[in-house]
């Protein structure tokens, strides 16, 4: 029996050191096997990788591999970085040999127990001088403009210019870009991290503090009508009716500093008053030079006259100081110490009388039609009696009318009043007119007519209807 018992330990032995042996060749061929080659278990991006070479799995993972480019979101713009556009290039094999490197072969048998996965990203390169003259076309990644803070319009509006806030890292913007065509990252998000805000300054605390001043004082905005012309009141101009000290400083009003309320800087009356002049000067047509289109195609320039648009100056200089207090919109029609017709530059209109008195010429349109053209007798030019040339209009008229004069009492059977004394009226006692008659034979300075065409006139014409008087210069 203990000899049996021997014999089976023996044999026992034998088995277990055989055993032994032949594992320990296991353990030392696959350990000596896997020193070029990656150990049992190991998975490398989805690809079993147990035994095969850095090489081999490159081959496999490039052709697995796809980089579509950046996306680069931002607030401002979105940039979009193709592969081909910055020659981009990738590959696994340094990342693998370095893989493998970490891997101790003899460790093997661990894996029988855990199996390695891991993720590698491929070593890439591309051409960085191509990939800087991409980012240097965005203003966004080379912002290097220094913090400022000002004032200004726009569109009539009075602004702050601040770009002290929310300013562009240019550089952690690159540097992040980098990273992320190196990681093969194909969107990134530029978020509020890579901005920042620049301390202000007291220069630039103070030019905010203004503007919040004026800004609560400014936003009128007036558009004023002058027939179909029309110009705007808004802050650009409003800003100018604030008044400044000698060194351009506005001044503060002593009201707010004593009690916290109302404008906070003072208004100029005479900057407003004068602004109302201004535009009188501009629009008013009563007294002023016209470009007139005379009859036979050329224009001459008529001075003076009693015709013409005169604005009420004093009513919108009250108006204006109110509406800009009030910090009213509006549409606004000026008032007027006298009106033409029409308001606006050309302020005569289609329908007008015409008096051509170097050709001694009357003609009279009505809706742009000549209705009367006829010939005429001046004022006596030779005795110094020639009728004044201007702008009128026809402001009263009346059938058999007795002129009276120095030296002269006249019967006319239509009168139409157009300046002070000076009319258009019948000449009975003339047999001709038109020529040069006038020259040395005119009238006492009225507009001598042929009957036929005066009281055709005296008839149309309505009360307020522009006669413009002229002669042509030679």
């Amino acid at each position: 029996m203990i000899e049996h018992l021997q014999k089976l330990f023996k044999t026992v032995f034998a088995f277990i050191i055989v055993s032994i042996f032949i594992l320990g060749l296991v353990y030392l061929g696959l350990g000596y096997y896997y020193r070029d080659s990656f150990s049992y278990g190991t998975r490398i991006n989805g690809i079993y990788c147990t035994g095969h070479t850095p090489s081999e799995i490159n081959t496999l993972l490039n052709e697995r591999y796809s980089y579509d480019g950046l996306n680069i979101m931002t607030d401002d713009v979105t940039v979009r970085i193709d592969p081909e556009d910055i020659d981009f290039t990738y590959d696994f094999k340094a990342a693998l040999s370095i893989y493998l490197n970490s891997q101790n072969p003899w460790m093997w048998p661990s894996n029988l127990i855990s199996h390695r996965n891991r993720t590698l990203n491929p070593i890439v390169g591309f051409d960085i001088a191509k990939l800087e003259a991409i980012l240097d076309s965005y203003e966004l990644f080379n912002y290097d403009e220094p913090p400022v803070v000002s004032t200004g319009f726009e569109d009539g509006v009075y602004v702050l210019y601040d770009n002290t806030r929310h300013r562009p890292d240019s550089e952690a913007m690159r540097e992040a870009i980098y990273d992320a065509i190196y990681d093969s990252v194909d969107t990134l998000v530029l978020d509020e991290t890579y901005y920042s805000d620049a301390a202000y300054t007291d220069e630039q605390i103070a030019v905010i503090d203004e503007y919040n001043a004026m800004e609560s004082m400014l936003g009128a905005h007036i558009t004023y009508m002058f027939g179909d012309e029309e110009e705007v009141l808004d802050d650009t101009v409003i800003s100018t009716f604030i008044l400044r000290d000698d060194d351009g400083y506005p001044v503060m009003s002593e009201a707010y500093v004593e009690t916290g309320e109302g404008d906070i800087y003072c208004w100029s009356n005479e900057a407003m008053d004068a602004w109302v002049d201004a535009l009188a000067d501009r629009h008013d047509t009563l007294g002023s030079t016209r470009v007139f289109n005379a009859t036979g195609g050329f224009t001459v320039n008529v001075t003076g006259g009693i015709y013409g648009n005169k604005m009420d100056r004093e009513a919108e200089k009250e108006y204006l100081r109110a509406a800009v207090r009030d910090k009213i919109t509006d549409q606004h029609e000026p008032a007027y110490t006298q009106t033409a017709l029409y308001q606006g530059s050309d302020d005569i209109g289609p329908t007008y009388v015409e008096v051509n008195m170097t050709d001694q010429k009357l003609y009279y349109y009505v809706d742009g039609e000549l209705i009367i053209d006829t010939p005429v007798v001046t004022g006596n030019m030779g005795r110094h009696m020639n009728t004044p040339s201007g702008t009128n209009y026809v402001y009263y008229k009346q059938r058999n009318r007795t002129l009276i004069g120095p030296n002269y009492q006249t019967f006319v059977n239509y009168w139409i009043a157009v300046n002070g004394h000076i009319g258009i009226h019948d000449a009975t006692w003339r047999d001709d007119f038109g020529g040069d008659i006038y020259l040395t034979s005119g009238s006492h300075g009225c507009v001598n007519t042929p009957m036929e065409a005066v009281s055709k006139l005296y008839d149309m014409i309505e009360i307020g209807t522009p006669v413009v008087m002229y002669y042509v210069e030679e």
